[in-house]
Order: structure tokens, then sequence, then C-alpha cells
């Protein structure tokens, strides 16, 4: 028997969870963290994990975590469990693999090879926690076996490295996780061909990101961001051309490899010269091996091969409109060594104004006389791509999830002539035959 679940993720951007389990084996796709728990009253006599439990940041998922010392939480540890447990994550933000560094020793967790990569290197640079758990590639179209659960990776595309989507087939059920998806990035292909394969493949279900139907229309057109990668570029030459004086900082975010290295490469036709933070450098290094890139000194953790000029402040001070600097929120305070400026925020930290501290950025620069330019693009399909992706699969039933609102992705599915349910959190939801999806109370 075939049940599956889902334990976090259905009425938030972030954070979804969701196991498929037989009597054999359990496969747990994604495991990042959820923000917005409740943290007003605080237990310091808690660990971590505990805490992040209580707090709803990660589910409380039995037979998952060592729960021997735990002090509040009644919850079956991982040493009690008979099955077999794997988990596989979609791609590397930290809203869908944040939880990775508490998972204990031996746990199996499969990530495409980019994604393994970025991990890494994202470790060396102070960016990410590392993990005791088992860590392992996997080839995409290549299957996993998992007891009698098979998982097959699809390449799809998202504002990260080497993001999937999950094929997982069990004797009653076949069910698709679509990950975070755009058909506005670099490479749409990538998902209009696994969403092909899906409709030979007639799944059951089809679990399917909704992040665009969380905000009206009148909200996203508002803030007048590029709707496409290539847009976004053609906007950053733009503003090259139309201020060719002022010093330019950039803050993107740091997973984002592709946009930055286009960026870079954008920036060098229009005659400036492309300043990163060491560590920027680093992670664009483990991508881009063949190419060289200008540090900016005070950050430099040591001499690279990689590295063609290491810059000092002074020098951008003194020509500021020779450079564009990468300024990562951390170093925000490179800000006041200017006069004035440019700071393109490019979905680099802080990630929106749900953030404390984008409120504080934006006072900052104010008070610096630093002009603030929103130029970052989503991750995520727009509605109505994502309602085409739907109809083309054409599951037996498409649960939307990943989403503010997904009653109203539900709604417009069905008005798609499609088969749509919200499930709740914590029930299992079982698939008693190809043409029939029951709940287990």
């Amino acid at each position: 028997m075939t049940q599956y679940r889902f334990w976090s993720g259905l009425h938030t951007i972030g954070g979804n969870i969701m196991e498929v389990q037989t009597a054999q084996a359990r496969v747990i796709c994604d495991f990042g963290l959820s923000v917005g728990g409740d943290t007003e009253q605080i237990d310091e006599t808690l660990s971590e994990l505990e805490f992040l439990l209580v707090t709803n940041q990660l589910p409380s998922i039995p037979y998952l975590y060592e729960t021997e010392s735990f002090k509040k939480i009644k919850l079956a540890s991982v040493n009690e469990s008979t099955l077999k447990t794997t988990l596989f994550i979609s791609h590397l933000h930290l809203d869908h693999m944040g939880g990775l560094q508490y998972l204990p020793e031996g746990t199996v967790v499969y990530l495409s090879e980019d994604a393994y990569r970025l991990y890494y290197v994202l470790i060396k640079v102070g960016e990410e926690n590392p993990s005791k758990a088992d860590i392992r590639l996997f080839d995409f179209d290549t299957a996993v076996q998992v007891g009698d659960i098979t998982v097959t990776p699809k390449w799809s595309d998202h504002d990260s490295v080497g993001c999937s989507a999950f094929f997982i087939e069990t004797q009653e059920l076949k069910l698709i996780h679509s990950g975070d998806v755009r058909l506005n990035g670099e490479h749409p292909e990538r998902i209009i061909e696994w969403a092909n394969e899906a409709k030979a493949w007639k799944p059951d279900v089809l679990l399917l990101e909704g992040t665009s139907f969380s905000f009206d229309g009148e909200k996203k057109q508002a803030t007048e961001e590029p709707v496409s990668e290539k847009e976004l570029l053609q906007k950053w030459g733009e503003l090259l051309q139309d201020d060719p004086d002022s010093i330019i900082l950039y803050n993107p975010y740091i997973r984002n490899i592709e946009r930055i290295k286009a960026i870079a490469e954008e920036t060098e036709l229009y005659g400036r010269k492309m300043v990163f933070e060491s560590a920027y450098a680093e992670v664009l290094h483990a991508f881009y091996p063949e190419k060289k890139w200008r540090i900016l000194e005070s950050t430099q953790m040591d001499i690279k091969e990689y590295v063609e000029e290491v810059l000092t402040l002074q020098e951008l001070i003194q020509h500021p409109s020779h450079y564009v600097l990468q300024n990562s929120y951390k170093n925000k305070e490179t800000v006041t060594y200017f006069n004035n400026g440019i700071y393109v925020h490019s979905n680099g930290e802080p990630l929106g104004d749900y953030d404390a501290r984008y409120a504080e950025l934006l006072y900052f620069l104010e008070i610096h006389q630093f002009s603030f330019v929103q130029m970052g693009t989503s991750g995520h399909a727009t509605k109505e791509d994502l309602l085409t992706i739907a109809e083309n699969v054409g599951a037996k039933q498409t649960i939307p999830w990943h989403s503010f609102k997904p009653e109203v992705f539900q709604q417009r599915l069905i008005e798609k002539g499609l088969d749509s349910f919200v499930p709740e959190v914590n029930k299992n939801y079982l698939a008693k035959q190809k043409t029939e999806i029951g709940v287990i109370e």
C-alpha cells in the first residue's frame, strides 16, 4: 500500500516537504525551512533542532531525527525506524534544503551534480552549514531505487543551478513533484521536455508549485521588474548606458550563478570592470573554472589562480565610473565610502519586504545618497504558464501548493477541466486505484 503525505508548504511559499511511503520504504522530497514560525517564546534549554520543531520551522516527522534528548516533543527517533528513508532535494534554495544540517549521520540525501557542487562550495565560503547526512549524486533520467519506490529525476529550470523535478513510482502510484519551475528563464525547454514525458507517463498526481497565485495581478505589475532573464540583462545594459558616471553596487543572490556570470559579462561589454567579493568569485570559479575574476582586496581570503586582478576600495573610490562592485548585504557598509551611487538589488539578501532588514537597507541607502534600483525577476512560472504545464501533463489529479493561496490556483485548475484538491498537512492520502485517490483519516 502506498501513501503520500504533506508535512509543510501547503499555504506558504517554500518549506514544502512531502513524502511517499510504502510498507518497505519512504521518500521525502525537499527539506527546507519555513519562515514565520512562532518564535515569541524561546526556551533556551532546547536544542536548535527541537526549537525549530517547536516553532514549526521544521515539521515533526517521526523516525527522521535523533530525538532522545528532546525535552518538550515526544517524537519517534530515527533509531526506532524500520523503513528505508531517502531524501531528494529539488534545488539549493534555503526553503527547500535549509534543514539538511539537522539530519542525523547516515541519512541518505540525493542532489543533482550541479546542486552538489554548489552545496559544497557554499559550505567552503561560509554561506552554508555542513550536514552529517550521506550526500549522494543522482543523474537526470536515471532511476534511483529506494526499496520498492522508484525515483527518476528530471532536469528542470529555476533560478538556481541543478534544479530537478521528480517522477516517483510505486506499484500503486505515479506521482510527479515539480519542484520550483519557470518558463521565463534560460532553459524553458527542460520543463517542456519533462512535461511532455509526463503526459506520456500518465501520472496519478502532479504536485505543482503555485507561487504566482499568491499575488494578485496588480501587485505583481506594480513591481515593474523584468519578466525574464533576457529582459533583466537588457535593463542592466540600459542602466550602464544611462548613468556612466556613478559607482554601481550590485547585490545578487549567491546561488543564482548563471545570472551573476551574465551580469559580469554584460558589464565588461559596456566598458566597466566587475569586481567581486572573494566568496562570490570562489562560487563562480566552481562552475566556470576557465574564467578569471576581479576581487575586492578587503574581502580576499587568499590568492587564487582564477584571480585576474585584486583591487583596493580606494581605487574604486577614485574612479567610481570604471567599476561595478558586487556587494552582499553583510558588506553594505561599503556604501559609506562613496559620496553617492546606485545600488542594484537583484534578488539578493534581504530577499523581500517581509524581511525587516529590507526596510533597514532602504533607509541606510537613502541617508547615504544611494539610489535604489530593484532589478530582479521571478524564479517562478506565471499563472498562465503554470496552467499550461498542468494541462500539458494532464495528471488525474493536480495538487497546488507552495503558495499563499492554493485555493485560487485550485479554482483555476478546475476551470480548465482538471481535477484538483488542496490537501491538509499531516494527513495520509492513499492511492487505492489508478483512478481514485482516497484519504486515510
